[in-house]
């Protein structure tokens, strides 16, 4: 019974549990989201901001490397002096790094307007202005996650994409239409940066002696870009090239198996979110990891393999619950679909479990796996079957190169050091 309350006290399994229930609560309220104002707009008003948000995930690939670097940071971190100092540091270098990224997107608004095909600059300006308000809040969420307290987190996330529920709600139903509810982005930021600077009660301090090595941070921080694109290609590039090669109908229905086999990496996904910091501090203290480790891949082995079982024997169930009888003939590919999430969903614990060890030269594997999925779905797509095995496959073969990467990993990586960080054994 001991070892039973220990466990459940342990921050793997309250953190697992925390990011997974919170994770998912937030899925549906954003389903939600799309379900109550795709109806309020109307197809064409809906498809401009679906667009619009569509711009936004995109350009926020690139400060979204930053959270990794600063998880990985702040949790290295020795005391609560080097946290306190670093925190001061990393707000007064993020808060110029938004100001410049505010500053790029309003100088680029026109030609992504054109781009787009949007008559309203002011979408632009207000994405920009949003995205000032997002990266301070990142910083804070990756800080809050560092340090552990992720249900902080998950509850700023839980606050945020609430408000913007609401708010949008409000201001498309006064009339607003596409505006309004971009407006409810910039509400929902500045009330996202609101909400983690209250759960982050850590005094910052600042000390004129101190230095950090920039050197490594941007070598780490270039490298999980790099990661985060190959990454996002993995999950997004094959839905673009669908709808490239196939017919409006046919890109319709993968995009519901694209929809539906997600469920299995944000279902299984938040496990890795928890497990980086906690290995990361571990390493650099020179503690024990591997457990952590191996509790994390059963962990999302049963998320995984139970959603999966539920696609091979119930596909049209889930099909219609979510989608309709529209969408039924799909059905014969879901377990198809989640069999290749389900290897990436693997594959992203692997490459988060390296990043953590400072094995950094791993992101060439996501990178050569992206670049050949899309090569190989280009020039083989006789159907939608094809593009799904072709996925499999690519997956399938940057899983075994990654299982292959843990045995020999220590042998080809040269750590990225910093004075706030100590070298840890693989023990």
């Amino acid at each position: 019974m001991k070892k039973i309350f220990n466990f459940i006290k342990h921050p793997l399994f309250s953190g697992s549990a925390i990011m997974v229930l919170g994770s998912n609560s937030i899925n549906l309220l954003n389903y939600i989201y799309h379900l109550v104002i795709g109806r309020m707009l109307g197809p064409a008003f809906y498809g401009e901001l679906a667009a619009l948000i569509s711009l936004m995930g995109l350009l926020g690939i690139i400060p979204g490397s930053l959270s990794l670097v600063i998880i990985k940071y702040v949790s290295g971190a020795k005391n609560e002096r080097e946290v306190a100092i670093l925190i001061h540091w990393l707000k007064t270098k993020v808060f110029k790094i938004s100001l410049i990224f505010f500053i790029f997107i309003i100088v680029i608004s026109p030609a992504l307007a054109s781009f787009l095909h949007i008559n309203k600059l002011s979408y632009l300006f207000l994405i920009a202005l949003a995205s000032l308000f997002a990266i301070q809040t990142l910083l804070n969420r990756s800080i809050l996650q560092g340090l552990l307290k992720f249900k902080e987190m998950m509850l700023s996330v839980f606050l945020e994409n609430g408000a913007k529920l609401l708010v949008s709600v409000a201001l498309v139903y006064l009339g607003f239409r596409v505006g309004g509810a971009m407006l409810a982005f910039v509400i929902a930021a500045l009330l996202g940066w609101l909400f983690t600077n209250h759960y982050l009660k850590i005094q910052t301090k600042e000390e004129s002696n101190f230095s950090l090595n920039l050197k490594p941070m941007l070598l780490f921080t270039i490298q999980i870009l790099v990661q985060s694109l190959a990454v996002t290609s993995l999950y997004s590039s094959d839905l673009i090239l669908v709808k490239h090669f196939f017919s409006s109908h046919d890109a319709g229905l993968y995009a519901s198996l694209s929809t539906l086999g997600k469920i299995i990496f944000f279902g299984a996904g938040p496990i890795g979110s928890v497990m980086f910091p906690i290995v990361s501090q571990r390493h650099a203290k020179g503690l024990r990891y591997k457990k952590i480790f191996l509790y994390s891949f059963f962990a999302t082995a049963a998320i995984s393999l139970s959603i999966l079982i539920v696609y091979l024997l119930f596909p049209r169930f889930a099909v219609n619950l979510l989608y309709g009888s529209a969408y039924l003939e799909s059905a014969n590919l879901l377990v198809w679909f989640g069999i290749f999430m389900t290897l990436f969903t693997f594959s992203s614990l692997l490459i988060n479990f390296h990043l953590s060890l400072n094995r950094t030269k791993v992101v060439v594997l996501p990178l050569l796996a992206a670049i050949a999925q899309i090569a190989a779905i280009w020039f083989y797509h006789q159907s939608l079957f094809d593009v799904i095995l072709v996925s499999i496959i690519v997956t399938a073969l940057l899983l075994v190169s990654l299982l292959i990467y843990s045995t020999y990993g220590n042998k080809f990586n040269i750590s990225n050091s910093s004075r706030l960080q100590a070298r840890g054994g693989d023990s």
